[in-house]
């Protein structure tokens, strides 16, 4: 009878220390799914960041090329007054 109670005791310890480190475990899993789905979204603002930058860049080019066909006449003028000279 002594060996049973010994033998309970034992495994009483065990199931406890493995409670703590699937506790443990559990929590360390939780800590790792947030951050992936934390990096996740920042990927996906990231990239929607990325989007919004390359269309404001294309706007941006647009603005500039119709500004410089603007004043790519004005240039050709200009030169074209001092090769006359």
């Amino acid at each position: 009878m002594e060996e049973l109670s010994e033998l309970k005791k034992t495994l009483n310890v065990e199931v406890e220390q493995l409670r703590t480190e699937f506790e443990d475990l559990r929590t360390t899993l939780q800590q790792q799914q947030q951050d992936v789905t934390a990096s996740l979204r920042n990927l996906g603002l990231q990239e929607v960041l990325d989007v919004k930058q390359a269309r404001w860049q294309e706007t941006k080019i647009e603005e500039i090329v119709q500004e410089g066909q603007q004043v790519l006449p004005e240039d050709e003028e200009h030169n074209g007054k001092v090769t006359e000279n």
